[in-house]
């Protein structure tokens, strides 16, 4: 079975997978070196506030898009 890659279809998958992308380069080893220090953040290392804000992000950006009628 050959692999392939879909790409999508429509501006609002592009969208998509542009926010998706920019997501997981937030969440990469540019960003992560910068948070790996000892403040202190609502009770949590600036580490876990970060990974509890990436969270969030993903799923409200899902959110928005399943709004938008993202089918691609």
């Amino acid at each position: 079975m050959k692999a392939t890659f879909k790409t999508p279809k429509s501006g609002k998958g592009w969208f998509g997978l542009l926010g998706l992308f920019v997501i997981v380069l937030l969440g990469g080893w540019p960003i992560i070196p910068l948070l790996n220090n000892d403040l202190i953040i609502l009770g949590m290392p600036t580490l876990m506030a970060w990974s509890i804000l990436l969270i969030i992000l993903t799923t409200g950006l899902l959110i928005l898009l399943n709004k938008m009628g993202v089918n691609d």
